[in-house]
């Protein structure tokens, strides 16, 4: 699998996944959080019953301080390609690929690292 398609099935999910539970416990309603996200309501439930982005373990604090910026008001596509863009160039990227098992075949990463 291509590194853009664990991205888009595994890691934006659990990214999301993530975002909701921790604005769930800092007391946003979901209907907030969907506007917050762009994703719709009956999503916001699905990541907070665990029927999305569960197939992937992430721990929260890696979002934390997207979330935060999430809430302040900042763009949440460009918080999430941001998130991913720095585990990339700090390789955290690749601890949690393998964490779960994943390699990605055209990693750029990790080419000299934990998958070469």
């Amino acid at each position: 699998m291509f590194s853009q398609e664990l991205e888009s099935k595994y890691l934006i999910p659990a990214i999301r996944r993530e975002l909701v539970l921790l604005m769930l416990k800092k007391g946003i309603k979901k209907s907030e959080i969907a506007i917050k996200l762009k994703l719709t309501k009956s999503a916001i439930s699905q990541y907070f019953s665990d029927k999305r982005g569960n197939n992937f373990k992430l721990d929260s604090y890696i979002v934390k301080n997207c979330c935060d910026n999430i809430i302040s008001g900042k763009n949440c596509v460009s918080e999430i390609q941001d998130l991913i863009k720095n585990l990339k160039k700090t390789r955290n990227i690749c601890g949690i690929y393998k964490n779960n098992n994943l390699k990605p075949d055209d990693c750029e990463v990790c080419e000299n690292g934990i998958f070469r």
